[in-house]
């Protein structure tokens, strides 16, 4: 479904498919436009009712319709599972497990029905919403708002073409939804495109300044400027996070943490002061957990190195960065 949108996109300059799977998207959504310095808006939402809400029937509709659309090839006849994963293949093949489009829709109505939760000594049967905590719940969810969204687009950009473009910087991560520089047309919009058992509520009271996913942005002087953002930093109590080099882990494992923590945090970062102030309150916490200054300065250079790309963007070199960071851990 998204490599025919991407595609179908590219030729209609309408996005169809909003479903992003993490900030990458939205990050460079962003930068993009940033770089024209014309950020005007951004607003946030909530679906809350995503999971509950959803009739049964209307989901397993929604399914079988994508369903027939995929299988809708002659190079995609059947699905091929093996051990090492599942692929589509064009005619059945003796040593592999079959599936075609009739069978997968059996598979999704038995995972969407047949759901059952034990309470005490009583045994329920879910007859309405998405299993959570299911395995295929996420995509049953993301699959579900993508039809009624593409479908929308579909038909409005008939007669309102200029009007499906204003969507062209909507992402969805799941229940979250984001709408950058649209004009405010998903606000007046949204109502037309989600079915009724759905309520979505806006987040964010500005249009200058929103949270969204691990994302603080905010608009100044026509840019986005972005930065991590984590809720738990506002508690007002002590929590547990990241490994301790005390753990029964590897210690290569524990100081990776800190390479790995400190490269998302330059992904979600457009400003070097925002950079060095959050990586450094990490930075903080992990020298309490056990991390010494040498050892955390070797896996920041082996990590700088493979990702020197992404951290010229703030006009520093390896050496100054990472002297700047192992000077804030004192």
């Amino acid at each position: 479904v998204r490599k025919y949108y991407d595609k179908a996109s590219y030729f209609s300059g309408v996005r169809h498919f909003w479903v992003a799977e993490n900030n990458s998207d939205i990050v460079a959504a962003l930068n993009r436009i940033s770089k024209k310095n014309n950020a005007k808006c951004i607003s946030t939402y909530d679906f809350s009712t995503l999971y509950t809400m959803i009739p049964h029937d209307k989901l397993i509709e929604v399914l079988f319709d994508i369903i027939d659309f995929v299988f809708d090839d002659g190079d995609r006849a059947f699905i091929s599972v093996t051990e090492s994963g599942a692929n589509w293949v064009k005619g059945k093949r003796k040593v592999h497990r079959m599936l075609d489009k009739d069978k997968v829709k059996d598979m999704v109505r038995h995972l969407i029905t047949n759901s059952y939760f034990q309470v005490g000594s009583t045994l329920f049967r879910q007859i309405i919403g998405i299993p959570i905590g299911s395995d295929p719940a996420p995509f049953l969810a993301n699959l579900f708002l993508f039809y009624f969204e593409s479908k929308w687009i579909r038909n409005t950009k008939k007669g309102e073409y200029g009007r499906t473009r204003k969507f062209g910087n909507v992402f969805r991560f799941l229940d979250d939804l984001i709408a950058i520089n649209d004009g405010g047309e998903f606000e007046k919009s949204y109502g037309e495109i989600y079915p009724q058992e759905l309520s979505l509520k806006k987040e964010n009271i500005s249009d200058q300044h929103a949270t969204f996913l691990d994302l603080d942005i905010t608009i100044s002087n026509s840019i986005f400027d972005h930065k991590l953002f984590d809720k738990r930093d506002a508690y007002t109590f002590s929590i547990v996070r990241f490994p301790f080099e005390s753990s029964n882990i590897p210690r290569k494992m524990f100081y990776s943490t800190i390479g790995a923590e400190v490269l998302r945090i330059c992904r979600a970062t457009s400003k070097y002061y925002d950079f060095i102030s959050s990586s450094s309150t990490f930075g903080k916490r992990m020298i309490n957990q056990g991390a010494y200054n040498n050892s955390t300065r070797a896996v920041l250079n082996k990590m700088i190195n493979r990702h020197s790309v992404e951290f010229s963007k703030f006009g520093f070199n390896k050496e100054q960065v990472i002297n700047n960071l192992v000077s804030h851990l004192s």
